[in-house]
């Protein structure tokens, strides 16, 4: 199976052809827009298999499948944090849709791991966390960020580790955090500040191929680039 996540950075019901080419099997997509307020046939015949959640009906968090990908919601309850979609899929294994949102809470200096160690606290006696699952998103998540958002990111890496879970990129490709090769953001969509805010967590050896997209095709469309990995 083959999932992408990738942050769209807006009108991803113009945009998701793109990202069709790369045929998978499932996409978790930030920042895109509610199916049902879209005006657009296509893109509501893509969304024929989805889940979406929002404040902004135009700037949320949506996980789509093929229509013969079995998804179910799995009916946690938020604690007020948002932009997560827990999902089972094809009755095989757990998703978790992740967008650390920068306006959480209202307050746009929370640091935003802190919320994904938030959400795991709240639910990791659920049943859900589990060693055979997967969690990816826009974490906006790099170390190279000062301070205590630094902090949080090592939180999260610790946390997640406690049900099995690392970060397949850094574990594939054999490096360290605030280190990596292939950046995921840049700011503004300039070259010269990357960062590495998307990350896929998944226990080691669950995902056997993962790939980072291509700056050159990708930033005409965002200031992010989609991870595309394979189990």
């Amino acid at each position: 199976m083959k999932i992408i996540t990738w942050n769209c950075n807006g009108k991803f019901s113009e945009k998701f052809p793109a990202i069709l080419e790369e045929d998978a099997d499932v996409y978790v997509i930030q920042e895109c827009e509610n199916p049902s307020v879209a005006d657009s046939d296509e893109y509501n015949e893509f969304a024929s298999n989805y889940f979406w959640v929002g404040e902004n009906q135009y700037y949320g968090l949506g996980i789509f499948a093929r229509i013969d990908v079995k998804m179910e919601l799995v009916d946690l309850d938020d604690r007020g944090l948002r932009y997560f979609i827990p999902v089972r899929v094809n009755d095989e294994f757990n998703l978790l849709g992740i967008w650390t949102n920068p306006d959480m809470d209202g307050n746009k200096s929370v640091h935003y791991p802190k919320e994904i160690t938030k959400y795991y606290e709240e639910h990791k006696d659920s049943g859900f966390f589990n060693e055979d699952m997967i969690i990816c998103g826009d974490f906006n998540c790099d170390v190279r960020l000062k301070g205590a958002h630094a902090k949080n990111v090592y939180e999260v890496i610790e946390k997640l580790s406690e049900c099995g879970l690392t970060d397949t990129y850094h574990y594939l490709n054999d490096e360290n955090q605030g280190e990596e090769s292939q950046p995921t953001f840049f700011m503004y969509r300039h070259l010269d500040k990357p960062f590495h805010l998307d990350h896929v967590f998944a226990s080691p050896g669950k995902v056997n191929k993962l790939q980072v997209g291509d700056a050159e095709k990708w930033l005409k469309l965002s200031d992010h680039v989609p991870l595309i990995f394979e189990i």
